[in-house]
């Protein structure tokens, strides 16, 4: 009897270690995705694409950011808006990918699992940068009354970008990218509450939420490059995933310009 309970201890830790083991790759892969991430976000055409939308809007927001700031002095935000905003700090932490790593791993799910992986990678990417770019003095917050800890904390004095809405907009990218535009489109309304609930909140300018929009799509397919993941959503891989890039010289009679080829 003794035996047999010696064999059964002995076959559970065995096992236990192998469990630990597997999980402990998959987050040092999860860093691994965000450090490659971090340098291949610039070799993307995407990415090109998404600064070519972000420099006018941007100059849209910054034109708009005092009047909007000053607008919403004083009123109040509605109780659902907060909440949304609010909940943004729970996905500030690791806790949500982590449950989506192990029911995916519970289910024996290799597609939540990457997700998972990517989703966490992506968000600490962009946050982050968030916070380095907070320090590059650009604007101060419009209005910095009763601020929370991580709201002063991990972060200069600059308001741009916010971190804030930075997880929602990560998985609306993410959720893109994995099962497509329909289930993208609750993250994204969420992002879009939250970003609300920051300008009306005077936490942040208009200009700050738009500026981590595109941070975070940067920092999304910074860690897709990384990660090279094959069965991405069919919707995504037509219209997202570039197959061939060739950029050269055009010559034409005397003339010399840039040649750019795209193919799907």
């Amino acid at each position: 009897m003794r035996k047999l309970i010696l064999v059964s201890l002995l076959f559970c830790s065995s096992s236990f270690a192998q469990e630990s083991s597997r999980h402990w790759e998959a987050l040092k892969e999860s860093f691994t995705l965000l450090a490659k991430g971090s340098y291949m976000q610039f070799t993307q055409i995407n990415n090109l694409g998404y600064a070519a939308l972000a420099t006018p809007s941007l100059i849209i927001a910054a034109k708009e950011d005092d009047r909007l700031a000053n607008h919403y002095r004083g009123q109040n935000i509605s109780n659902a808006v907060d909440l949304v905003g609010d909940l943004s700090v729970v996905l500030n932490q690791p806790f949500f990918p982590a449950a989506i790593y192990f029911l995916g791993d519970y289910k024996n799910n290799s597609h939540s699992v990457q997700f998972a992986k990517e989703l966490f990678a992506a968000t600490y990417l962009a946050l982050g940068e968030s916070g380095l770019l907070s320090f590059i003095d650009i604007h101060k917050r419009p209005s910095s009354d009763k601020l929370s800890f991580w709201e002063k904390s991990f972060r200069g004095d600059s308001s741009f970008p916010s971190g804030h809405v930075i997880p929602y907009q990560v998985l609306f990218f993410k959720t893109l990218q994995f099962y497509g535009p329909a289930w993208s489109i609750i993250p994204l309304g969420l992002s879009v509450v939250a970003s609300m609930q920051r300008v009306q909140d005077r936490k942040h300018y208009v200009s700050d939420v738009v500026g981590s929009f595109f941070l975070s799509a940067f920092a999304s397919e910074g860690v897709r490059a990384a990660a090279n993941y094959s069965s991405n959503d069919s919707f995504y891989k037509k219209y997202f995933e570039r197959s061939d890039l060739q950029v050269g010289i055009l010559r034409y009679q005397n003339a010399i310009g840039p040649m750019v080829s795209l193919k799907y």
